[in-house]
């Protein structure tokens, strides 16, 4: 496998939904005046790479599965193609996952064993997500299963790796952190509703429906920006967490320009942006 391939199969766009949860955990660590930047650096890379993973895993499965063709979008496309074999795939994935672990070993002699678990409850979530006979990304619950990994897990242990604490502020927060990944996947998962629905798939956008899915996404995002809203009113982060709100203007144009046939295959990148600018202003406010 060249570079250019690696680059294509990683799919470099989506790493932007694992940085967020690394932003806001590391933004916390700080706060907790205990903050180790060269361990911060390691569950960032460790984070990513993980990812990098799960979208090898989901490139090859879905090509096992004849979910993807020359004509699907937003994946790597180098099996599709012939340029790369499935098999060369799948071992890429199992070698990124083996380099995490030696990463993460790391931080569990740093930190200790909970690291690891939390670790290890990434990796078998990434792998039950698309990698089992019944895959959970085939189901209504995969934006759940995003929500808990990528919320929870990633948001707590960035913070532990980096600031040695998990607080009750994380707990609270991590919650609409990983609501916001799973929006990327719900837009995902809209874009694909046709050929999902072809394919037997029962992702949540089908079991709601194309209109259904579409509130459900304007509902998730309003009970983000709440959510944060309500921590700001009982004490639970400054005041300047309410910076979130700068990307209502965004959160608006994004939704409603998503109604428009030729505007949904660009479902992911819109609804990614809004994630990546509310994380950043998220982030900026906790250390203000």
């Amino acid at each position: 496998m060249t570079w250019q391939q690696f680059l294509k199969v990683s799919r470099p766009p989506t790493l932007m939904a694992t940085v967020v949860p690394l932003l806001v955990g590391g933004a916390l660590a700080i706060k907790s005046h205990h903050f180790a930047l060269w361990a911060w650096v390691d569950i960032f890379v460790i984070a990513l790479i993980m990812q990098i993973g799960a979208n090898m895993l989901n490139e090859y499965f879905d090509y096992k599965r004849g979910l993807d063709d020359h004509e699907s979008l937003g994946i790597g496309g180098i099996i599709v193609t012939g340029e790369v074999r499935p098999e060369t795939v799948w071992y890429s994935a199992l070698i990124i996952y083996a380099i995490a672990l030696v990463l993460g070993l790391i931080l569990v002699a740093f930190r200790g064993p909970i690291l690891l678990a939390m670790g290890l409850m990434g990796i078998i979530a990434g792998f039950l997500y698309t990698g089992t006979s019944h895959p959970i990304s085939s189901t209504p619950f995969g934006e759940v299963l995003v929500t808990i990994i990528m919320g929870p897990i990633e948001v707590l242990s960035t913070q532990f790796a980096a600031g040695d604490i998990m607080t009750r502020q994380g707990v609270l927060l991590s919650i609409p952190v990983g609501i916001s990944v799973a929006t990327i996947l719900l837009a995902n998962n809209l874009r694909d509703y046709v050929k999902d629905r072809n394919h037997g798939r029962r992702t949540l956008a089908i079991v709601l429906g194309q209109q259904g899915g579409f509130f459900a996404l304007n509902i998730m995002i309003a009970i983000i920006l709440g959510w944060i809203t309500v921590m700001v009113f009982f004490g639970s982060l400054p005041l300047s967490a309410l910076l979130v709100w700068l990307a209502l203007p965004l959160v608006v144009k994004s939704l409603s320009a998503l109604h428009k046939p030729e505007v949904l295959p660009k479902a992911v990148p819109l609804i990614g942006r809004i994630h990546v600018l509310i994380g950043i202003l998220l982030t900026v406010g906790i250390l203000w």
